[in-house]
């Protein structure tokens, strides 16, 4: 046999915009896009940590990454860095990966106006602007990628979470009807949703161990994903080979979900 599975994941001489990537999951989305040859930018809201990562996955491989700071829940934000992008890449962009988020646990009766807003704006608003920003690159492209990072709490929940699986809720069915809407432009719209993963995010529920227990006892795997496990599921999401894959959901968690 002739042809090599590992062709399937080239990505040689394409682009890709990561929102989130300077840590975690993104992060780690970053660093399998780097290894098939594909060129990465990735975005955050911090200047040293951003300039840190794109570092520090530039000394990992071969291929191009850089760093940009961008706040993809402001609008002007957005804007400033669709405008460079655009400049640097001759307005095209293969993929674009919106894993930023953010997450503050409380009961509904504790959550503030001002808490249950911030999470929508950067999980949910943040989302919008970001695609929205991204699809003129993406439809000038050869192939166009849109993969947000929605949860397993997009189907079910967990206590003090009203305000996090909400705004995932919101970002899921946002991915779905942008597959209807830019099927005909040769974008494919996905999501994938992780379960609980050894990141910063989740350092609450890890610092705290019976915590943990309780969380794992929903996982048949029985442990928390390490971060790395999510990169195969960006592959192939990202893939030219996966046009006809368009408004799916791959889950990542353990079998949380499937119990």
């Amino acid at each position: 046999m002739n042809n090599n599975v590992k062709n399937y994941f080239d990505l040689s001489n394409c682009s890709a915009l990561i929102a989130g990537g300077a840590t975690g999951l993104g992060y780690e989305m970053a660093k399998g896009l780097l290894s098939v040859g594909c060129d990465v930018t990735i975005i955050g809201r911090t200047k040293k940590r951003v300039l840190q990562s794109a570092i520090s996955l530039n000394d990992m491989y071969d291929s191009a990454c850089r760093g940009l700071v961008c706040d993809i829940s402001n609008e002007n934000s957005m804007l400033n860095m669709i405008n460079e992008i655009s400049s640097t890449n001759e307005d095209t962009l293969n993929i674009a990966i919106n894993s930023a988020g953010c997450n503050v646990r409380n009961r509904i009766e504790n959550v503030t106006l001002d808490e249950w807003e911030l999470i929508q704006k950067v999980n949910l608003t943040g989302g919008f602007l970001f695609a929205r920003g991204v699809y003129p690159l993406l439809k000038n492209a050869n192939f166009g990628r849109l993969i947000n990072v929605t949860s397993i709490f997009s189907k079910v929940s967990f206590p003090e979470r009203v305000s996090y699986a909400s705004s995932k809720g919101g970002l899921l069915q946002l991915t779905k009807t942008l597959a209807i809407e830019w099927a005909d432009s040769n974008i494919t719209v996905n999501c994938i949703s992780p379960g609980p993963f050894l990141t910063d995010i989740n350092k609450p529920v890890l610092d705290n161990p019976e915590n943990y227990k309780i969380f794992c006892l929903n996982i048949p795997k029985g442990r928390f994903g390490n971060p790395e496990e999510i990169i195969t599921s960006c592959l192939f999401l990202a893939s030219s080979n996966s046009s006809y894959v368009n408004g799916s959901e791959i889950v990542v968690d353990g079998g949380w979900i499937s119990c």
